[in-house]
């Protein structure tokens, strides 16, 4: 697995006002050696086709109905131009996503179809706060609509999983096994999605790549595995509040280790942090948009 590289941001629940400073990431299951990147490689267009009854968003994101869940979800990772609107009518949200760059990662670069990466939990619910507003205003959503990050539950819903046991996330934790968001064999097929090119070779991307660039799961959701972990709404330990789940694993991590890529897998993360294989997913909630 390569190094995380994490940073801390400034506030607990507002966007960082400047850059904030590199900090490693001490997650033993996540803790990897690092390699020196390759030349990027050259990538295909985005391959996905946004459903005819999904809810088109004022910024371009599609949305679908989840069955078993309270709303419909975005059918992709929330992509650098859908940042790059907000950060541009929000003074005071900070950079380091623009330039997705660590120690480790020099030549790292995106294009505006990827999925927006170094950005916190904080982060993503200033934007889902300001996307709300902003639509709401626009007339394109009505009065109780809001989006959000999907809740724990909601997201293994969203996967295809079936009904986990235990309370909590941490309860949840690698309770079922060998299933996985492409299904059950092992290793993964190829096409299975944007994994570690060097080491399991199911994909061609060096780094991120454009959203839907694979084929989407049995509810039209694209990435639910790879390409970045996503933030969801709950804490990890309830009784702790320390850290905010992340599931789904990246375009950069497992080392071929099985256990990552479960569906059922999570890991926490200070919902300060922004880190280089990190980035968040919408959900909008009560009612249908029009």
């Amino acid at each position: 697995m390569i190094a995380v590289v994490a940073v801390v941001g400034c506030g607990k629940e507002d966007p960082p006002k400047e850059d904030p400073p590199a900090e490693p990431e001490t997650n033993t299951e996540l803790k990897a050696a690092a390699n020196q990147p390759k030349p990027a490689k050259t990538e295909r267009k985005t391959a996905a086709k946004i459903p005819t009854n999904a809810f088109v968003n004022t910024l371009g994101m599609p949305f679908v109905l989840v069955p078993g869940t309270k709303g419909q979800f975005c059918i992709w990772e929330t992509r650098v131009k859908d940042y790059a609107a907000y950060a541009a009518a929000k003074a005071g949200v900070g950079g380091r996503w623009k330039k997705p760059k660590t120690v480790v990662y020099r030549d790292f670069t995106q294009k505006d179809t990827h999925p927006v990466v170094m950005v916190s939990w904080n982060d993503a619910q200033a934007f889902c706060e300001w996307l709300t507003k902003k639509e709401l205003a626009a007339g394109k959503i009505m009065a109780g609509q809001k989006y959000r990050l999907p809740t724990d539950a909601e997201w293994s819903v969203a996967v295809g999983l079936g009904k986990e046991k235990g309370h909590t996330p941490t309860e949840k934790h690698k309770g079922i096994k060998g299933v996985y968001p492409w299904g059950k064999e092992w290793p993964p097929p190829k096409g299975a999605g944007n994994y570690w090119e060097g080491k399991m070779k199911v994909d061609k991307f060096e780094y991120t790549s454009p959203v839907g660039s694979f084929a989407a799961n049995k509810f039209g959701l694209h990435d639910m595995g790879g390409n970045v972990w996503e933030w969801c709404e709950d804490w990890q330990d309830p009784k702790a509040k320390e850290e905010r789940v992340l599931r789904g694993a990246s375009w950069d991590f497992g080392l071929g280790a099985p256990v990552i890529f479960l569906s059922s897998y999570r890991f926490g993360m200070h919902p300060s942090i922004i880190f280089i294989h990190g980035g968040f997913r919408c959900v909008l909630v009560s009612g249908s948009g029009r």
